[in-house]
């Protein structure tokens, strides 16, 4: 009786045992394929998140103060942030929470102006983002030009200082830059592109990719391996879009959350734009070069493997 009595405790102790490990493995696979929670800046970065899961739970915000606050927590809220690398990268350290995936967007600045200016003999030249990246990579490329520069606020403010003819060129991104050209066009004004900045850039700095990494795509450590299906997608998608593949992803989203003047000048611009996946680890050379003008070392840690 003893013996029977220790078999039917055991058996009972393993089906106890199998039907918490059964619950246990269906939490795990319910909180798998909860849809990826997004947060991204508008504009470019924005555009690369069209190749992301339909699910996917996006959330986009001007400005770098709501992303400075989430990558800086030690329990994020988002599954993936798409940045400024250099704010990125700088948050890991304090809180070692996001970690950098791949580079997203590869500069999207153009120096335009009337067909003919020539920017360096230009008297003065409207410019933007002064202490951010826009304005470091400008400085590194065109240290002359600095005296005569005015800086301004915005994109949106340099664009009207050259379309109303009190700059006779500017530093604009696309696509704002081609939004000035169209609007010149319509009051007279023959606009154009003087000078592709990414160009310029690779030609000085020797980087392998046209451009430098401006945003990139940060995960937090606990869903690097949910994520990792959702990115290839991306990066997938990001390669080569056609004109009716980007028209239909915009839309559906709108190009006002997505921080674009309208779908048709965010297609038409797409290849202005710079915007392709490349994994931090093939691209670290670029990455630390760029970010030693920022005075920013990049720690080892913070690559996703």
């Amino acid at each position: 009786m003893a013996f029977r009595s220790a078999v039917k405790l055991a058996a009972a102790a393993a089906l106890a045992f199998g039907l918490a490990a059964c619950s246990s493995a269906g939490q795990s696979t319910a909180e798998s394929s909860e849809p990826l929670k997004v947060l991204a800046p508008a504009g470019a970065p924005a555009l690369a998140t069209l190749g992301l899961p339909e699910d996917a739970q996006i959330e986009y915000v001007d400005g770098q103060d709501v992303l400075v606050s989430e990558l800086a927590k030690k329990d994020g809220d988002y599954d993936l942030i798409f940045a400024p690398i250099n704010v990125g990268v700088k948050s890991w350290e304090g809180s070692k929470t996001y970690k950098l995936d791949g580079v997203v967007t590869w500069g999207n600045l153009y120096l335009v102006g009337e067909e003919g200016t020539d920017p360096a003999s230009a008297d003065k030249i409207a410019a933007f983002g002064e202490t951010a990246v826009p304005g470091l990579v400008y400085a590194t490329l065109y240290p002359e030009n600095l005296e005569k520069t005015t800086w301004y606020p915005a994109v949106s403010e340099a664009s009207q200082a050259l379309l109303s003819g009190q700059e006779p060129a500017a530093l604009l991104a696309q696509p704002a830059a081609a939004a000035a050209i169209a609007k010149g066009k319509e009051a007279g004004k023959n606009l154009t592109v003087l000078s592709d900045v990414q160009a310029d850039w690779q030609a000085k700095e020797g980087s392998s990719q046209k451009g430098y990494p401006q945003a990139a795509v940060f995960v937090k450590e606990s869903s690097v391996e949910r994520s990792k299906e959702a990115l290839k997608a991306m990066e997938d998608f990001l390669k080569d879009p056609t004109d009716e593949t980007l028209t239909e992803a915009i839309d559906k989203v709108t190009a006002e959350k997505l921080g674009v003047p309208n779908t048709q000048i965010a297609v038409k611009t797409w290849k202005a734009q710079n915007i392709h996946y490349e994994p931090a680890e093939s691209v670290k050379g670029d990455i630390e070069s760029f970010l030693a003008k920022f005075s920013i070392a990049v720690p080892e840690d913070i690559y996703v493997k």
